[in-house]
């Protein structure tokens, strides 16, 4: 079963998703801020981590840079969701660390994510998939 870790500190907004997650089959796991998600990130290799930018104690783009730093993490497919505009600078530092994808809040509904979540999961060896 795929893992998804979904880094996220909108109660509301996690709920939604960990709520879709869920019946998709996935397992999940939610952390609400930076160094909590990292922590469990480096600790439980997720399949696939929902990284949002704008978040408490560690910002998405340092989670990104900090997970890039570890061999498991280096290879770790990151979902960028996020309700800041992909300004040049911010995009360049979340491709430059290889984000799988950048997705706008406003404009992802939860069929969008699991719909990218499918295709990382696609691409990945036979037993990290549903």
């Amino acid at each position: 079963m795929a893992k998804i870790l979904l880094i996220e500190d909108d109660s509301v907004q996690a709920d939604i998703y960990l709520t879709r997650l869920l019946a998709e089959g996935y397992g999940a796991a939610l952390a609400k801020d930076g160094e909590l998600g990292l922590k469990m990130a480096l600790e439980n290799h997720p399949t696939v981590i929902v990284l949002d930018v704008r978040i408490p104690k560690m910002d998405g783009v340092n989670v990104l840079e900090a997970l890039r730093k570890d061999e498991w993490g280096a290879k770790v497919p990151v979902i960028i969701l996020t309700n800041l505009d992909p300004t040049n600078e911010l995009t360049d530092k979340i491709y430059r660390n290889n984000a799988s994808f950048f997705l706008l809040k406003q404009a992802t509904e939860p069929e969008l994510l699991i719909e990218k979540i499918k295709e990382i999961l696609a691409s990945l060896p036979q037993q990290n998939s549903v």
